[in-house]
């Protein structure tokens, strides 16, 4: 798998989900629209800043965009949740808070 378009790939999916433009991206990331454009391409690698600012701007981590590429034994709570549509997650976290309340209660 190319790791630059596979990143860009899923910077483009995050940026699509929030209805962001590669124009929107550029201009926070005070680069110009074609650097941003290469880098959703896979043409051109993206720094480790320019990661983090991304993530920080989509507001995701840098693990929602890696997280395929690190191999581990299990899969990652977060990086299923990540796969569930918006509403799902919405209700993954509820879920979650109550069982967290639950358990608080029986201590």
């Amino acid at each position: 798998m190319d790791f630059k378009i596979y990143t860009g790939n899923r910077i483009r999916e995050f940026r699509e989900n929030k209805k962001f433009t590669q124009e929107k991206m550029a201009d926070d990331l005070h680069i110009v629209l074609n650097q941003y454009g290469r880098i959703e391409r896979g043409e051109s690698s993206c720094t480790l800043s320019n990661l983090i600012q991304i993530c920080n701007i989509l507001e995701i981590t840098p693990n929602d965009i890696l997280a395929e590429l690190i191999i581990t034994k299990e899969p990652s709570i977060e990086t299923e949740i990540h796969k569930l549509s918006e509403s799902n997650q919405k209700e993954v976290m509820n879920y979650i808070e109550f069982l967290i309340e639950k358990e608080r209660k029986s201590k």
